[in-house]
């Protein structure tokens, strides 16, 4: 993968964030209706985030974390069948970096997250 000056990094959660959003997101979760391995490495059952997320350095705080409905609609429509994911906008197109199954590999630590984000993103090269 070749990273361009200026490209946007996302991490997109497969959820809305609004309120309600969020309500609906938690409902279908409790009921196994829904998932998102990305939720669950930055804040599992805490509203206010995981402690190792909040300390977030490096590759991982310079990530825009983002649900589906807050993201460009052009990086939307590249992503909206591969959420959670990470993704990258290099302005001339949208490349998943980081798939929902990768990420549902972590099993919620963010320690692990961090360390697969650093060896994907390590191996770009900026243009």
């Amino acid at each position: 993968m070749t990273v361009s000056r200026g490209a946007s990094f996302y991490a997109v959660y497969d959820a809305d964030g609004s309120w309600l959003g969020e309500l609906r997101y938690l409902k279908d979760k409790c009921l196994g209706k829904a998932e998102c391995a990305l939720c669950d490495l930055s804040h599992g059952w805490n509203p206010l985030g995981k402690s190792a997320f909040n300390r977030r350095q490096g590759a991982a705080a310079n990530l825009v974390w983002a649900h589906r409905n807050e993201l460009p609609e052009r990086v939307l429509m590249q992503v909206k069948d591969h959420l959670p994911c990470i993704a990258v906008d290099n302005g001339h197109a949208v490349e998943v970096v980081i798939s929902r199954d990768a990420l549902k590999g972590c099993k919620g630590d963010f320690k692990v997250f961090e360390h697969l984000l650093e060896q994907k993103l390590g191996t770009a090269r900026a243009t």
